[in-house]
């Protein structure tokens, strides 16, 4: 556990460092504006690979009715009425 913590404050002394470093960096308007434009464009691309698990898998028709319950509904109604 200590070794955790050693770790912890050499990454924070080392973030301070970098920002110290940075707020001496004076760019002109049109590198910011560049930068700006390219971050823009960065953020709202659309990824051809997604890693994150929003995609959903499609299922045959068969077997995405037996998930929801509907073709075991079915089955019910069309006995029901078979009796009828």
């Amino acid at each position: 556990m200590p070794q955790f913590w050693i770790a912890i404050f050499f990454i924070l002394l080392a973030i301070a460092q970098l920002y110290q470093s940075l707020q001496d960096i004076n760019l002109p308007l049109p590198v910011y504006l560049a930068l700006g434009v390219i971050l823009a464009v960065a953020s709202n691309a659309q990824p051809k690979f997604s890693f994150s698990q929003d995609r959903q898998q499609t299922l045959p028709p068969s077997q995405a009715s037996d998930l929801t319950g509907n073709s075991v509904q079915a089955k019910t109604l069309t006995v029901a009425k078979n009796n009828e």
